[in-house]
């Protein structure tokens, strides 16, 4: 990229008259920072580093002492509106498709996309520009996070087909059996997020990209942990007792909802936090708790099939089941 090319981009004015005439990529850290790159200034107090590691560049935002005349000082209005510009340049000349999926379908995407010219991106604007300078075969990117649409000019959408682009072979509440062109599959994934995975192979096939079922493990969504009568983590589908957590209260619904259509013979029974009374009341039992530390007693007396947690993450979810029990030691006299 070209010094003059770099100031029309970013919206700049070039405080200097460098001896350098082109950069050859961008840096937002330190640790990015390659010889003949601009480094974009989002904390001064890391410009004389990137110029001794041999930045030809410095973009800023505010009033810095300008150490070396011979590289480019470009001054802006916003470090931030430069790096939204660089984004949206290097969208456009270099032909970036970007794909907007669910939480779900980023997922379920990450995980059986084999294409090399698609990458995934969940983190912040910084990030994005390493990323689309990093990968020089990159021709697509993978995004959830709704906050990026406004910055880009166009993006795709996912999807869902008319009809599933496989046939479902056996469907329990937490797996899923499918053959999909002469091949058969067995996904650890509930029924439920079927329109997620139609929509992602959808995607796959209209865009040329390369994936492969077989690499699909499971989501961090609606996870069965299947316990014994201590409400004590046991294998995958080694008893008919299942516990799942989830903070998120539309999910919540739609897995009580899911689960009262499809395991009718089931008893299901929901933890919920307190100031939630009653508004389950229709759908199962509820069980109120002040606070998480009760919980392992709570899974453990009640009688159930299906235990739903709300306001409970899967981590501390994993600590309950897998902490020791200590039964109370009872007074001698």
């Amino acid at each position: 990229m070209r010094v003059n090319e770099a100031v029309e981009i970013i919206n700049g004015e070039l405080a200097t008259t460098p001896a350098i005439s082109s950069f050859n990529g961008v840096a937002t850290k330190i640790s990015e920072v390659k010889r003949g790159c601009l480094f974009i200034a989002k904390n001064p107090d890391e410009i004389d580093g990137a110029i001794a590691l041999g930045a030809y560049g410095v973009v800023y935002d505010k009033y810095v002492q300008m150490v070396d005349g011979e590289i480019a000082w470009i001054k802006v209005s916003s470090i931030q509106d430069a790096i939204v510009r660089l984004i949206r340049y290097r969208f456009l000349s270099d032909k970036i498709e970007v794909f907007f999926v669910s939480e779900i379908e980023y997922e379920i995407a990450f995980q059986i996309v084999t294409d090399t010219s698609i990458d995934f991106f969940d983190g912040d604007l910084e990030g994005l520009l390493s990323l689309v300078g990093s990968n020089s075969n990159l021709r697509g990117i993978v995004i959830r996070n709704e906050a990026f649409l406004g910055l880009l000019f166009q993006y795709t959408q996912t999807v869902l087909p008319q009809e599933q682009p496989f046939k479902v072979v056996v469907a329990t509440l937490f797996d899923t059996k499918i053959n999909y062109k002469l091949a058969q599959y067995d996904l650890k994934l509930p029924s439920l997020f079927l329109p997620e995975l139609s929509s992602v192979i959808e995607m796959c096939a209209i865009h040329k990209i390369a994936f492969e079922l077989k690499n699909f493990s499971s989501i961090s969504y609606m996870q069965p942990n299947f316990i014994n009568a201590r409400a004590k983590l046991v294998a995958y589908g080694q008893t008919d007792r299942v516990v799942i957590a989830e903070n998120d209260i539309e999910k919540f619904k739609k897995y009580v909802a899911y689960i009262a259509l499809n395991a009718k013979w089931g008893k299901m029974i929901l933890f919920l936090p307190k100031g939630y009374e009653g508004v389950f009341d229709v759908m199962a039992q509820n069980e109120i708790y002040h606070e998480q530390a009760e919980l392992s007693d709570l899974l453990r007396m009640q009688n159930y099939n299906f235990a739903l947690i709300l306001g409970l993450n899967k981590a501390d979810l994993q600590e309950i089941l897998t902490a020791p029990h200590i039964d109370p030691v009872l007074p001698l006299f």
